[in-house]
């Protein structure tokens, strides 16, 4: 009768087995390791269509093609090593399903991101120049309206600079950003099931006491996620992380990827230099980060956080980037690539004085004290939701009230510290 109890738990899931990476990679399934080669197949073709220019002989055809594929893959080396040594932990993750997020990233993701991006461009330049240039319109119908705002430079049409400020700026450090980030979250809520604690559901409105009010909001519970025997709560957030990683890696990778094509020509310079910097530049890999820590604060410490809160903070920085000078994804080019990067060789021979030199160099010092701030708001905030999450599933087992509070009290004690910190520095 006492062997019945006895449960041998087995599971098909790698990251409930695997320990190590060198484990973990043994056990890659044969679809993991086709989406790997799909992808690569792919880089490679597209980089035998970079060579430049195309009449080159057969010999030193091939010669330029090898050099495009060694640039391409100098942005990976960076990345790759950050996230597989320093960011996964094997144990928490599958890592059949990373690639499957990372593979839905770099396909399926960039090329949506891309028409949706263009999409909104286009909206919001005929808005703008319904507000500011409405003379614009004259050039209909001998010209399509959907097309209207891509053909300016053909049309020789010099729009005002304010026209064409407002609407730069509204579609590169706006839409763009929203776009992007909106496509990385969506791409791992699709490609996988994260782990969680909790779940808000929307309320019915026969659910609502029997009383006929008008409500314009929705109103929704928290609930518990049932668990099946042996299941433990979620108290690692790091499977959010890496997935939410694998996703911004794998749009980074096709736009980084596209953009050191499309610097091939004979006079562009210091090619490798651009690729390698251009694959360290870590703003798709931070943006993603820190929705990763706002969609853990809701699925594993239960709170209550809606989408735009959940894709503020990556759009904020993101939309900063892009004003610096970062593309999006729909701007197609790459002539400026130092702006990409706010940084240039150098070996580069530069006649600027001393004071030009410090003008050029105190934004981007102050660039990269942003980036650096907001890479310890990540850790900070990463291991205090681990922290919180032990907490919540231990001392406020069952007390969401109790929890609420406790959050409430200390986010008031963080802005009562700040306010006393300024205060004393005023």
């Amino acid at each position: 009768n006492d062997l019945p109890q006895i449960v041998v738990q087995t599971s098909t899931d790698p990251s409930k087995v695997a320990v190590t990476l060198a484990e973990a990679g043994a056990l890659i399934t044969f679809d993991s390791m086709q989406k790997i080669a799909f992808f690569s197949m792919g880089t490679c073709i597209l980089s035998y269509c970079a060579v430049s220019p195309r009449t080159l002989e057969m010999a030193e055809y091939n010669a330029q093609f090898k050099k495009i594929v060694q640039r391409v893959m100098l942005t990976f080396i960076v990345p790759l090593i950050t996230f597989l040594l320093l960011v996964l932990e094997v144990k928490e993750n599958d890592l059949n399903s990373l690639v499957n997020t990372f593979y839905t990233s770099a396909t399926l993701g960039y090329f949506f991101a891309f028409m949706m991006e263009v999409f909104a461009t286009t909206i919001i330049r005929l808005g703008v120049f319904w507000i500011w240039e409405p003379s614009i319109f004259d050039l209909t119908p001998d010209v399509p309206m959907i097309i209207l705002p891509w053909t300016l430079r053909e049309l020789s049409y010099r729009p005002k600079r304010i026209t064409l400020f407002a609407a730069d700026f509204a579609a590169t450090c706006i839409a763009a950003p929203i776009i992007e980030e909106f496509m990385k979250l969506k791409v791992v809520q699709l490609s996988t099931k994260l782990p969680r604690n909790y779940r808000w559901r929307k309320l019915p409105k026969n659910e609502s006491n029997g009383k006929k009010k008008k409500r314009k909001r929705n109103k929704y519970v928290l609930e518990e996620i049932e668990r099946k025997p042996g299941e433990v709560a979620v108290t690692n957030i790091n499977s959010y992380t890496s997935h939410m990683l694998a996703a911004s890696l794998g749009m980074k990778f096709s736009d980084t990827t596209r953009r050191v094509h499309m610097y091939t020509k004979g006079g562009d310079a210091h090619k490798s230099f651009y690729a390698f910097f251009r694959g360290v530049y870590p703003i798709h890999e931070l943006c993603g980060s820190m929705t990763a820590l706002e969609l853990a604060k809701r699925d594993v410490l239960g709170l209550n956080v809606p989408l735009w809160r959940m894709l503020l903070p990556a759009v904020f920085i993101h939309g900063l980037a892009n004003l610096k000078g970062m593309k999006p994804i729909f701007k197609w080019n790459s002539s400026t690539p130092w702006s990409e990067i706010q940084m240039s060789p150098w070996y580069i021979r530069d006649s600027s004085t001393l004071s030009q030199t410090i003008s050029k160099f105190l934004p981007k010092l102050m660039w990269f004290v942003i980036m650096g701030r907001v890479l310890g708001y990540i850790l900070k905030n990463y291991y205090m939701i681990g922290r919180k999450a032990v907490k919540r599933t231990t001392t406020f087992a069952g007390k969401n009230a109790s929890f609420s509070a406790e959050m409430e009290t200390s986010e008031l004690l963080k802005k009562t510290k700040k306010d006393k910190k300024d205060r004393s520095n005023g």
